[in-house]
C-alpha cells in the first residue's frame, strides 16, 4: 500500500516550507510524467510525502517589463501554441512542441523538464541558448540564476529551502535576431532527442554580429560553445565558414554514448545538425 502522505497546498510559502521538512521526505510533483514512471517502473512501496505544485497559479505565460515570463507549471503543450511565445520566443514554441508525445506534452511541465534534467531534456536546451534566468522562491525568499548556472549546480544547492521554480523570465528576440532549432529524434511518436542543436544569433549588413549555439544531447548538461561565437561574430556566413565553424564546435565536447546512439555516430550527426542550424542565418 502506498503511503497516503500527499499536500496540494495553494500558497507559495506553504509548499516551499514542505519542501523543507527532510523530516516528511517531500518530493515535488507537477505534471508526473516523470515521477510516477519511476514509480510504476520500480514498483516500489513510496516513502516520501508527494507535494503537489499545480495549485500555486504557476501557469502563466505573460509579458513584464520588457521579459517573457514562462511559469514553471505551464504545460508543454500551452507553451508551444501560445500566442506571445511564437511571437517572441519561437525558438521555445517549437522545442517545446516537439518533445515527447502529445499526450506527455498535455501534462507535463517547463519546470519539471528543467528540475529533472535529463541528458535528452530539450526545454533546459532551449532554455539555455535564450540565455534564460530561473527565478526561484524559497523559504529564503527569491534569488535568480542564469540558465547555464542552474543546470550546473547540486540539485540540493539550487533548490535549498524547499525551492521552487517560479518562472523562467526570457527577453525576447529582437528584430536584428535570428533563431534555429535542429534535433535528431528516434521516432516521431516518442520524439527523445538523440541529439540537439540551438542557436539564437543577431545578423547585421550580412554579418553576424552575436552567437548562442547549444548542443543538447551530447553531455549531461547542454553546452555553449565558445568556438562558435569566436568564429562567426563578424563574419558573413557561408558553406565553407559553417563547416569550419562545426568542426571546431566538436573539438569542444566529447560525445556519450548510450542506448539512444553511440559516440560517434552522435560525433557526426551533430556536425551535420551545427551545418543546418547556421546555413539558417540571414
Amino acid at each position: 500500500m502506498l503511503n497516503p502522505g500527499f499536500f496540494a497546498p495553494a500558497d507559495l510559502n506553504q509548499a516551499c516550507s514542505l519542501l523543507a521538512d527532510e523530516a516528511i521526505q517531500p518530493l515535488a510533483i507537477a505534471g508526473g510524467t516523470d515521477l510516477m514512471v519511476r514509480f510504476n517502473r520500480h514498483r516500489r512501496r513510496r516513502q516520501e510525502t508527494l507535494v503537489y505544485l499545480g495549485k500555486l497559479g504557476l501557469d502563466y505565460i505573460r509579458e513584464e517589463n520588457g521579459k517573457v515570463l514562462v511559469g514553471a507549471c505551464a504545460p508543454l503543450n500551452e507553451i508551444a501554441a501560445s500566442p506571445l511565445i511564437i511571437e517572441k520566443l519561437p525558438l521555445l514554441a517549437k522545442a517545446c512542441g516537439e518533445m515527447a508525445s502529445p499526450a506527455v506534452r498535455n501534462a507535463a511541465t517547463l519546470g519539471g523538464n528543467v528540475v529533472n534534467n535529463a541528458r535528452h531534456a530539450d526545454g533546459v536546451a532551449a532554455l539555455t541558448a535564450l540565455n534564460a534566468a530561473v527565478v526561484i522562491a524559497s523559504t529564503g525568499g527569491e534569488r535568480t540564476m542564469a540558465m547555464n548556472a542552474f543546470t550546473g549546480a547540486p540539485k540540493k544547492e539550487k533548490l535549498s529551502g524547499g525551492g521552487i521554480i517560479k518562472h523562467f523570465a526570457i527577453t525576447s528576440l529582437g528584430p536584428d535576431e535570428t533563431w534555429a532549432w535542429e534535433k535528431l529524434r528516434q521516432r516521431k511518436g516518442e520524439s527523445r532527442s538523440v541529439v540537439s542543436v540551438s542557436m539564437r544569433a543577431g545578423m547585421q549588413g550580412g554579418k553576424c554580429t552575436a552567437m548562442r549555439l547549444v548542443i543538447g544531447c551530447m553531455a549531461p548538461n547542454p553546452f555553449v560553445s565558445k568556438a562558435a561565437a569566436e568564429l562567426m561574430v563578424g563574419y558573413e556566413p557561408g558553406t565553407a565558414l559553417n563547416k569550419k565553424v562545426a568542426l571546431k564546435v566538436l573539438e569542444e565536447c566529447t560525445p556519450a554514448s548510450d542506448a539512444r546512439a553511440s559516440a560517434w555516430y552522435r560525433e557526426k550527426v551533430t556536425a551535420v545538425l551545427i551545418e543546418r542550424v547556421l546555413s539558417q542565418l540571414n
